[in-house]
C-alpha cells in the first residue's frame, strides 16, 4: 500500500494524552518539553516516485498549478493589498520576481514552492536570509522531506528542526522561516494535499498501467498454468519453467512440448475487456483531476467540449483552483513585509481578462439603465474617479438627464432649482418681470405673475437702453415680442421658445 493508504499513517497517534495538559496548542501539548521535529509518516519521496513520477495525470495537475502560479507577477501593495498604492521600489519585488538567490531563478524557486506544497504534507519550508539591517536578501526551499517544525507549549513552535543526511541537525529560529501550509482539519501541525483524497485513484492508475505493460511484454497473452498430465522428473520441470518463463526476451516466442498423457493450460487472468479497462481509466483520471482542482482542457486537451465550455473550465480553474492557492500564498509571503501586503497580478491572464470585460459590460448596462453614476462605472472597471457634480449624478436615458447624485443630497422642488434640468440651464436666483411690446398701444406690458413666476430665461439689459416707444416697422423687424431689458439689436427668440417650468418634470 502506497503511504496515503497505509493504515498506520495516524497525525495523531498520541492524542489520548492531550486532557493531562489543558493549555497550549494542541498537538503541541502531546509534546511537552520536546526537542525534536514534530514528524508523519508520510514518505514524500515515494509520494513523488510513485504518483507524480508514474501517473501522467498526477504531473500534470501538479505542473499546470506550478506553473501558472510561477509566471505571475507579484505586486507589493501599501495597506491594503486590494486598493492600496501599488509599491514600485522595494527590493524585495527583486526577489521575488526576478532572482529569489544566487542558484534559483523567481520562477524556478516558485515552481518548485507549489510543487512542494501540493505533494508534502508537512507543508512548504522557505528559509529567509537578511543581512545586518535585517533586510530580506535571499529566499531558500527547504527539503520537506528532512525539515520539522518543533511544538512549543507557548509559541506553537519552538523552531524549525533540518536533518540532512550525513550532517548535524539544525535548528532554524521561527522568524527566519516561513513555513506554509494548506490548514489540516484535525492536526495544525500538517497540511493537507490533493494526493490524500486522490491515493486510491493514483494507486489504480499505476496498477493498471504495469497490468497494461505487463500484458503487451507477453505478446498480449494472459498469464496461466502450464498443466502436464504424466509425471516428470526436476530436469524437465526446470526445462518447462524456463521456457515459459515471462521475459522480454521471449515476448513473442512459441514453445512447443509433448506428453504423452497431454497438458493443459489454464488461464488465471482477466482480460482488459473482463477488467473494464477503458472505463475504469477514464473515471480514474476524472477522479485524480477532481482532487486538484485542474479540469482536463487546462492540461491540454479540450477535446469534445464547445469553446464555451473550455472557456468555463478555464474561469472555473482560475477563480476555484488557483485563486485560494495564490491567496494563500500571498498572505504567507506577506510576512517578509511588516508594511507591505502581496498580491498575484492576473490582469495578463486571457480568461481573466474576459471575465473582467464581462463584468464591465454589466456594469456599463447600469449605467445606461441610470442605476449607478458615471464614477462609480469607472472605479468598477479600474479607472480613476472623476471630481464633478455629473459624473456622480445618476443619469436617465435618453438624454442623460441628472435625476440624483451619489456622493451629494438632492435638492429638493422647494429651492427652485430643476432636478430635471442641468444646472447651467437653470436660473439662480429671482427674475425680473417678462414684458411684451404691444404694438397697439406702443408700449411694454408686463406679463401676469403667473407666467412670469415661470421662471423665463433672458438676456437683461440696463433700463436705459430700452426703447421707450418702437413703430410697427421696428416691431415686424424684431421678430417677435422683446424680454424687459433688452433692446431689438439683442433680441431673442419667441419668449414661448425661451419659458420653462421650474421644480421638478
Amino acid at each position: 500500500m502506497m503511504p496515503w493508504n497505509s493504515k498506520a499513517y495516524n497525525p495523531l497517534q498520541s492524542a489520548v494524552e492531550v486532557k493531562r495538559v489543558p493549555v497550549g496548542a494542541p498537538v503541541a501539548n502531546i509534546q511537552r518539553g520536546r526537542t525534536d521535529g514534530y514528524k508523519d509518516e508520510w514518505d514524500v519521496q515515494r509520494a513523488y516516485r510513485d504518483g507524480v513520477s508514474k501517473v501522467v495525470w498526477v504531473r500534470a495537475a501538479i505542473h499546470a498549478i506550478a506553473q501558472n502560479q510561477a509566471k505571475l507577477p507579484i505586486h507589493l501593495h501599501k495597506g491594503d493589498r486590494l486598493d492600496g498604492e501599488v509599491v514600485k521600489d522595494d527590493p524585495l519585488l527583486k526577489i521575488l520576481n526576478v532572482q529569489t538567490n544566487q542558484g534559483e531563478n523567481a520562477y524556478n524557486f516558485r515552481y518548485r514552492l507549489s510543487f512542494q506544497l501540493l505533494i508534502s504534507t508537512r507543508g512548504a519550508f522557505i528559509e529567509v536570509l537578511r543581512d545586518s539591517n535585517r533586510r530580506v536578501v535571499a529566499l531558500h526551499l527547504l527539503p520537506p522531506q528532512y525539515t520539522s517544525a518543533v511544538p512549543d507549549v507557548k509559541n506553537f513552535v519552538k523552531g524549525f528542526l533540518v536533518e540532512l543526511p550525513k550532517e548535524k541537525p539544525l535548528m532554524l529560529k521561527p522568524e527566519d522561516v516561513i513555513w506554509i501550509r494548506q490548514p489540516h482539519p484535525l492536526d495544525p501541525y500538517l497540511s493537507m494535499t490533493p494526493l490524500e483524497g486522490a491515493g486510491m485513484a493514483i494507486e489504480t492508475e499505476m496498477l493498471a498501467k504495469m497490468y497494461n505493460r505487463q500484458f503487451l511484454l507477453n505478446d498480449g497473452r494472459p498469464g496461466g498454468l502450464l498443466v502436464l498430465r504424466s509425471d516428470i522428473d526436476e530436469d524437465d520441470k526446470m526445462e518447462l519453467q524456463a521456457r515459459f518463463r515471462g521475459n522480454i526476451a521471449r515476448t513473442g516466442g512459441v514453445s512447443v512440448i509433448s506428453s504423452e498423457d497431454g497438458a493443459d493450460f489454464v488461464d488465471t487472468a482477466a482480460t482488459p475487456r473482463d477488467a473494464a479497462y477503458i472505463q475504469m481509466r477514464e473515471q480514474v483520471k476524472e477522479e485524480i483531476l477532481a482532487a486538484f482542482g485542474v479540469p482536463e482542457s487546462i492540461i491540454g486537451n479540450a477535446s469534445g467540449r464547445t469553446f464555451a465550455n473550455a472557456a468555463e473550465e478555464g474561469k472555473v480553474f482560475w477563480m476555484e483552483t488557483m485563486g485560494p492557492h495564490l491567496e494563500l500564498l500571498a498572505r504567507s509571503l506577506s510576512h517578509l513585509s511588516p508594511h507591505h501586503m502581496m498580491r498575484f497580478s492576473t490582469n495578463e491572464i486571457p480568461i481573466m481578462v474576459l471575465a473582467q470585460q464581462e463584468e464591465a459590460r454589466f456594469a456599463l448596462d447600469e449605467f445606461n439603465a441610470g442605476l449607478i453614476s458615471a464614477n462609480e462605472y469607472r472605479e468598477i472597471t479600474g479607472r480613476s474617479k472623476i471630481e464633478s457634480e455629473l459624473t456622480d449624478a445618476l443619469l436617465a436615458n435618453p438624454n442623460l438627464t441628472p435625476m440624483g447624485n451619489t456622493e451629494k443630497p438632492t435638492p429638493s422642488p422647494s429651492t427652485g432649482i430643476d432636478q430635471g434640468v442641468p444646472l447651467d440651464a437653470q436660473t439662480s436666483g429671482p427674475t425680473e418681470p417678462v414684458a411684451q411690446f404691444d404694438p397697439n398701444s406702443g408700449q411694454f406690458e408686463e406679463l401676469e405673475d403667473d407666467v412670469a413666476g415661470q421662471g423665463t430665461i433672458g438676456i437683461e439689459l440696463p433700463a436705459s437702453e430700452v426703447p421707450s416707444e418702437l413703430t410697427e416697422e421696428e416691431v415686424a423687424n424684431t421678430g417677435g415680442p422683446l424680454v424687459k431689458g433688452q433692446s431689438a439689436r439683442h433680441r431673442q427668440p419667441n419668449i414661448k421658445q425661451l419659458s420653462g417650468t421650474v421644480g421638478p418634470t
